[in-house]
């Protein structure tokens, strides 16, 4: 008569051991996913937005290439959209290749001399000061300046006047250059308002802070692109330039 009331108690304890140690396992699983480190920059924003950007030559009418466009980021959202990493600036045919450079803050750039001549390169640009003495083909492979301050670095060469080459370096990635189209597109933009500037090496204007840029604020959404179209007037190009001598083993 009593075995029987025992053995429906004995059952119910049993499920209940199990359902608590079911929940038990469920909680220790919730509380490892909320103890995950967070890593920024590795977790893609819910909510992006993205530029498309078509500039012309407000002279010639045509696409504009190497204009700089960078979408400026307050401090707190810089170190989420910052990705570091390098490039090599080639020199061929005594020309800075590519001309224009983007990195981002914290980037370093290696500087190869693909000549059979001597290069000096050097750079006086507030952004960074740095000077690579004579070297030739296959020396200096190994080298890699560091850029840590956003501006633009211009490059010179101290044998060839004529060589120019420009290094943009962005406060974050947010941060591209127009092909020979005349058009680029940046992504993973937080939705909001933010400006945007607009650099090339010949625009006309420009501020102390920035030359040869200009300022606009432009909103963000994630419903659908934002569009940036702009004709730059441009400085003339006054460069003399020396046309390359393949019979010529000086250092000119």
């Amino acid at each position: 008569m009593i075995r029987q009331p025992l053995e429906f108690v004995w059952t119910a304890i049993t499920a209940l051991r199990s359902e608590t140690a079911r929940r038990r396992r469920q909680t220790c699983v919730l509380l490892a996913v909320m103890l995950i480190p967070f890593t920024p920059g590795l977790i893609p924003a819910a909510n992006a937005a993205e530029l498309r950007i078509s500039i012309q030559d407000a002279e010639a009418g045509g696409p504009l290439e190497d204009a700089v466009v960078e979408v400026l980021l307050p401090p707190d959202l810089q170190v989420s959209h910052t990705q570091v990493g390098d490039i090599s600036v080639d020199q061929q045919q005594k020309e800075f290749v590519p001309n224009v450079s983007v990195i981002s803050r914290g980037s370093r750039v290696n500087f190869p001399n693909s000549d059979d001549i001597l290069h000096h390169v050097y750079s006086f640009s507030p952004a960074n000061v740095f000077e690579l003495p004579l070297y030739g083909n296959g020396q200096n492979i190994n080298y890699y300046e560091p850029f840590e301050q956003p501006g633009v670095v211009e490059l010179g060469c101290n044998i060839h006047d004529w060589m120019l080459g420009y290094i943009y370096v962005a406060e974050t990635s947010l941060a591209v250059k127009t092909d020979a189209t005349g058009e680029a597109v940046i992504q993973g933009i937080p939705v909001g308002e933010f400006q945007v500037r607009v650099w090339h090496s010949r625009a006309v204007g420009g501020s102390e802070e920035q030359a040869h840029a200009l300022l606009q604020t432009m909103t963000f959404g994630d419903a659908e692109p934002t569009r940036l179209r702009l004709a730059l007037p441009l400085e003339r190009d006054n460069r003399l330039r020396r046309a390359p001598n393949a019979g010529r083993t000086r250092y000119r």
